[in-house]
């Protein structure tokens, strides 16, 4: 465990500055980034469902593009690694930290694909359900398919918030057999346990970020009953009732996946306990002062992980935060995506690769 030299200066040091901040439309992507080839993948899951996603390939620099001003179209990409980006609970493929890590992900020279779960973003059309924090099957799918992609020359994950704990517990589950061409695994700010974290969340101290959280839940539930009534086992007007996490998980997740209560439910979808089972190069990024997960939750679970979890902590930086100014770099390359990037290229560097865009 090493504690980061990340300081933000005086006037973006407040958590609350540096959380609110990242969840801010700038540079998502940035106005001059053109990703110069982009598909959307719908992968198949269980029930007839599926996933969609979207891939920015990256594509190899050629002379005509290296000198130029403004973006080329580059022939096919030759093969390189692709990273996973998963989203946090209420969010999507479209979250701004997604797209922000996917611009510098891309440009660093990785096929991107970010992912909408089951039942988020446009997802949501060909859900067989909405998916709950501890559901990894999906994600187990989506490596294991990218990594048989003939473009693909291996896999990393990287999670934001409530995706970052997902891809920690899948990590854990895999042990030592995780599916051939899997390379690593980041979290960023990631709840490794979800009974004190949702009871953090209900309090009133955490009251502006649960009704931005939970609204997105809400919408997304709405979105799941129009489009599959008969799946459904409530109504839309009943989500209006909802007003804390505890009343969502208990009233629509534990029916829909057939827990027996919330407190089980929160127990079997926690990370914290996978953290030793670990076997696959994994990074797990978190701040000390971050105000939706508390470090008091994370600690406990760091003392048993094990020697492929590598573990960075910093004084500041919020949830999904570490800015450091307001200029592009800071929000496309902030200390944790570097981080996460520093990681990767460790374990699977990039070929050198043309940016798809004009220099920000």
């Amino acid at each position: 465990m090493t504690s980061s030299p990340f300081r933000p200066p005086r006037w973006l040091k407040s958590p609350h500055v540096q959380t609110i901040g990242a969840a801010a439309p700038l540079f998502a992507p940035p106005r001059s980034y053109v990703v110069a080839e982009e598909e959307s993948l719908r992968v198949p899951v269980e029930a007839d469902g599926r996933l969609h996603a979207r891939v920015w390939w990256a594509a190899p620099r050629t002379p005509a593009a290296e000198g130029a001003s403004a973006p080329q179209r580059a022939p096919a990409a030759e093969r390189a690694p692709a990273v996973v980006v998963l989203h946090g609970i209420a969010g999507s493929k479209d979250s701004h930290c997604c797209v922000r890590a996917a611009v510098a992900l891309h440009r660093a020279g990785y096929h991107v694909v970010r992912l909408d779960m089951r039942g988020a973003g446009d997802s949501v059309v060909d859900a067989p359900s909405l998916y709950h924090a501890g559901l990894t099957t999906d994600l187990d799918l989506v490596v294991r398919r990218l990594a048989d992609h003939p473009r693909i020359a291996g896999v990393l994950v990287l999670g934001f918030s409530g995706g970052g704990s997902q891809a920690l517990k899948l990590a854990g589950e895999w042990g030592d057999a995780a599916p051939a061409g899997v390379l690593g695994v980041a979290s960023i700010s990631a709840p490794l346990d979800y009974t004190r974290v949702a009871a953090r969340m209900d309090t009133l101290a955490c009251l502006p970020y649960r009704f931005h959280v939970l609204r997105g839940l809400l919408d997304r539930a709405r979105a799941f009953v129009e489009h599959h009534p008969g799946r459904a086992h409530y109504r839309s007007a009943d989500l209006d009732r909802i007003k804390r996490f505890r009343n969502y998980d208990g009233s629509i997740i534990v029916p829909m996946h057939g827990f027996s209560d919330v407190d089980r439910y929160y127990r079997e979808a926690s990370s914290g306990p996978y953290l030793g089972r670990i076997r696959v190069p994994t990074l797990l990024v978190h701040a000390e002062d971050d105000p939706m997960v508390p470090i008091g939750s994370v600690r406990p679970w760091l003392a048993d992980a094990s020697s492929s979890v590598r573990v960075e902590l910093s004084r500041h930086g919020g949830h999904i935060g570490w800015l450091a100014g307001l200029d592009e770099a800071s929000w496309i390359n902030g200390w944790a995506t570097s981080e996460a990037l520093a990681f990767f290229a460790e374990r699977a560097p990039a070929p050198r690769r043309g940016r798809g865009a004009a220099p920000g």
